[in-house]
């Protein structure tokens, strides 16, 4: 989102595959490093500011700089953004996706089923009562840089229309008030200290994250405050980590380390009637003394975990060839031990080609979030409990292997070849669960949802990809172009024996990718950047696909083409104006589901087109 520092982006690194054995034995996918701004000047900065339709504002601004002489210099930096949309670009298609009678019946009382005949329902048969769906996020961040220490301060804050992606015959559109709002404050310190061989970087953090406790959602039924629901959550994570590097030779490399994670979450709440109690609740309390009249302590569950862990990754290279051999061990306070290898070989034939490989397996801790989500409802006959927490479940194990040719046929381009398959074994889904009646009184059914998974549950996934980067293309417009096209096939077996998918979640067949950008003038620049997605299985399938169309649900999302145009002039050596479109062609179509539960639109709409002029400035 908005809040993340992008725009003050250096660079942004991205480590493929399962690079556990420094980043961690969840890093099963890879790492996204975004790596700041910085410079040797003693002042410099920067800023954008943007204007677009339906009262759209954006500005980012970053200013830095050092002090000192020689060796005692104090680099700083501050910087910030704030973003709002008067309202999202996302109400369209009415008679296909915000048509409430497409969907299946999930009315949370048994006062009605028929959603029209709800009491706080607006609108028509066929289409609700639409107004505006505000979003708006904000970062404030600041950075010192002495010698080998660093400190660095982030705060961030989203809120956004919690109707959003949700279906019509259960949520409203019609209140803009309602919002789902999360703060993030983030505190980390390291010292780097380098002798001749050896290398040593301490490092210490702290994660505050709170979600506003005001957060509502707005239900067209007559439950909470007058169909008004309200959500808390809280988590507190403080991280240690050291790591030594030793040279032994300018070929020979050993890299350990130690970490320590303690964590304090209380996990997103039971739908409440009122605004939870903040002073409830404290950093890393095991107990919160909450008592509902209805629900007693449902949806409460204060959670603390710590993990250890230690690493070694030993880098060697012989003549053409590069060897990366490591593991991790960790040992978590609710799920146990773990050890996960890493193993990898790069291969360099000649200046221009060379090929890789690697091997590595990971374990991924089930969220709290799903390890505990609570929703329950009362009704004329008791509770109906929609949601229940499963702490039986059990972390996810992977194991990934790839290989890689790059060949750079010429000297502005390079093309590339990447083959992996992953498997998550005992992967995590929602499905039903029986109701234990002596933890669960007064419910009025036998099922819920949880999340869960066993021994046979499985997911794999095989994907081929071709990168193909050229630069320069054609000198005298300085044309550059980006292409990837990915091929993926996967398929899955859900827990319970309640059936398999031929295809991986959220994964199309086919996803190309083609960035163009070239010089028509000195002054101009111009960006094309165009997205083909196929079409790709949903997230929710607590049974397989035939039995969740018979009950009406959608399996799967329409693939889409898209196009963002931007033009860039430049002004003078510190501005330049910009006009941006995105999504040209108005396309209609869906991105992940937003909750992947029973409760999710047919597809998550994305944005239609969207226009934004925007002056930068730049002083270094």
């Amino acid at each position: 989102g908005d809040q993340l520092p992008i725009r003050q982006a250096e660079r942004i690194e991205i480590i493929y595959g399962p690079a556990a054995a420094i980043y961690g034995a969840d890093a099963i996918s890879g790492v996204i490093n975004i790596i700041t701004h910085t410079s040797e000047r003693p002042v410099w900065a920067q800023a954008d500011i943007t204007l677009g339709k339906n009262e759209n504002y954006y500005m980012d601004v970053m200013i830095g700089g050092k002090v000192g002489k020689n060796k005692n210099v104090l680099k700083y930096t501050f910087y910030g953004s704030y973003s709002v949309r008067g309202d999202m670009n996302v109400k369209y298609d009415m008679k296909n996706l915000y048509n409430p009678s497409l969907y299946p019946s999930i009315a949370p009382t048994s006062d009605t089923s028929n959603y029209y005949q709800a009491p706080f329902y607006k609108g028509d048969s066929l289409s609700p009562k639409m107004n505006r769906l505000p979003q708006s996020s904000r970062l404030i961040g600041i950075g010192f840089k002495y010698r080998g220490l660093k400190f660095n301060y982030t705060h961030t804050l989203r809120t956004s229309h919690s109707s959003i992606g949700q279906a019509p015959n259960l949520y409203a559109y019609y209140d803009p008030l309602n919002f789902w709002g999360e703060k993030i404050d983030r505190y980390s310190l390291d010292y780097t200290k380098s002798w001749k061989k050896l290398a040593s970087t301490t490092y210490l953090s702290y994660l505050h994250y709170r979600l506003d406790n005001n957060s509502t959602f707005r239900l067209i039924y007559d439950v909470g405050d007058n169909g008004r629901v309200y959500k808390y959550a809280a988590s507190d994570d403080i991280n240690f980590e050291e790591i030594l590097t030793y040279n032994f030779t300018p070929n020979l490399e050993l890299t350990g380390g130690v970490s320590f994670q303690y964590s304090g979450n209380l996990p997103v709440t039971n739908d409440l009637r009122e605004p939870f109690d903040t002073k409830l609740y404290s950093p890393f309390s095991e107990s919160v003394n909450y008592n509902d009249t209805v629900f007693g302590n449902f949806g409460i569950n204060p959670t603390n975990f710590n993990n250890v862990a230690g690493f070694l990754q030993l880098y060697y290279r012989l003549h053409k060839f590069i060897f990366i051999a490591g593991g991790r061990y960790d040992h978590h306070s609710i799920y146990g031990s773990s050890l996960n290898p890493r193993i990898g070989i790069l291969f360099n034939a000649t200046r221009k080609l060379s090929f890789r490989t690697s091997y590595g397996e990971g374990f991924r801790a089930p969220s709290l979030y799903y390890t505990y989500k609570s929703i329950a409802y009362k009704t004329k006959n008791g509770i109906l409990y929609n949601n229940i927490p499963n702490t039986d479940v059990k972390p996810e194990q992977f194991r990934g292997i790839d290989f890689g040719i790059r060949h750079k046929p010429f000297k502005n381009v390079y093309v590339e070849l990447v083959a992996l398959y992953h498997r998550l074994d005992e992967k995590i889904t929602f499905s039903v669960k029986k109701i234990d009646p002596e933890l669960y009184p007064n419910s009025t059914d036998t099922l819920a949802f949880a999340a869960v998974n066993d021994q046979n549950s499985k997911a794999e996934l095989f994907s081929t990809q071709l990168i193909i980067k050229a630069k320069k293309l054609i000198p005298k417009i300085a044309l550059n172009t980006d292409l990837f096209i990915t091929y993926s096939q996967g398929k899955e077996i859900l827990p319970n024996n309640l059936g398999k998918l031929n295809d991986y979640r959220n994964m199309p067949n086919w996803f190309v990718q083609f960035n163009i950008d070239f010089k028509p003038h000195e002054s101009w620049t111009l960006f094309l950047h165009n997205i083909y997605s196929s079409k790709s299985k949903k997230r929710f399938f607590p049974v397989e696909p035939e039995l969740m169309e018979f009950f009406g649900y959608a399996t799967e999302v329409k693939g889409y083409y898209t196009m963002d145009f931007m033009i860039r002039y430049k002004i003078n050596r510190n501005f330049q104006a910009f006009l941006d479109i995105k999504n040209v062609f108005n396309v209609k179509y869906g991105g992940i589901d937003a909750y992947g539960s029973n409760t999710d639109l047919i597809y998550n709409p994305q944005y239609g087109r969207f226009y934004q002029i925007g002056l930068s400035f730049r002083m270094e």
